[in-house]
């Protein structure tokens, strides 16, 4: 098993993140929207930008009641996204956000733009995330007739914000496995990432299966979805191999990963197949 950093030119890995995240509730639809989604800024230390997500009640008969409150931003191990209350991670950007109003009511097909101001301090370095969410509940007679309970519906914006000029980037490639293979000969390869980073990265690049007479024999792409990792946190991603069924013999695994560095993670295992 061997890792490395293989340098490359100099370049910088940007991806978005869309989110939409909806609580369980019953027959009752979502009639509100936000715009945007995703708030993406770069500010420099001691700066502040400011901006509006807008608010859409397209419901035409009934107000809504509108709660927005701010929440810090994980990765649950599935890679989905999870939350947690303000200020709990250390890159939360609750301390930084201000937003107004936090309480509303929105006539039927009416609109509020929520005003946001984020001000980064002077020694301010790398970056900070969250969800700004929205939050309503639906009205009394579309509650649950059986059990009473007040089902809440809300809309998230991801803020995503750098200070500029004081990125560092950094990771490494702590792990590289293979799994059991299945009865198809379908098998998993997981790669454990651990970001060194002070900003979000989203490493992406090809894993290669090889044979032993250095033949390429498949190349899958990891992490497609371009899902991030936290500064100082690791997250494990996984690709499945579902081609062929490899004949027996030895194999490597070979991966060459992009996370936005000066270099390329680069990692090299072997296993059998019998």
């Amino acid at each position: 098993m061997s890792f490395a950093k293989f340098m490359k030119k100099p370049t910088f890995v940007c991806a978005t993140v869309i989110f939409l995240f909806l609580m369980n509730f019953s027959a009752y639809a979502i009639k509100m929207n936000i715009d945007p989604p995703r708030v993406k800024l770069n500010i420099i230390p001691g700066g502040s930008e400011s901006g509006y997500v807008t608010v859409l009640n397209y419901d035409q008969n009934e107000t809504i009641h509108v709660k927005v409150y701010v929440n810090d931003l994980v990765y649950a191990p599935d890679g989905s996204n999870d939350f947690l209350p303000e200020e709990t991670t250390p890159w939360s950007v609750a301390d930084w956000l201000k937003i107004g109003p936090t309480e509303f009511d929105l006539g039927p097909s009416d609109q509020m733009k929520v005003r946001y101001v984020v001000e980064v301090p002077e020694d301010a370095t790398g970056g900070r995330y969250g969800v700004v969410f929205f939050e309503i509940s639906p009205p009394a007679d579309e509650l649950s007739a059986t059990t009473g309970a007040s089902i809440n519906i809300r809309l998230g914006s991801i803020f995503l914000v750098t200070v500029k000029g004081v990125q560092s980037y950094d990771a490494e490639l702590q792990g590289l496995k293979v799994g059991k293979p299945d009865e198809d000969g379908a098998f998993d390869i997981s790669c454990t990432i651990r970001n060194n980073s002070n900003v979000l990265v989203r490493p992406t690049g090809p894993v290669k299966i090889i044979d032993s007479s250095k033949t390429e024999v498949a190349e899958l792409l990891l992490n497609p979805q371009d899902g991030g990792i936290f500064p100082r946190t690791n997250r494990e991603f996984v690709v499945r191999y579902e081609k062929k069924k490899l004949a027996p013999g030895e194999y490597f695994i070979q991966v060459v990963l992009d996370y936005g560095g000066e270099d390329y993670l680069g990692g090299q295992i072997s296993f059998n197949v019998k």
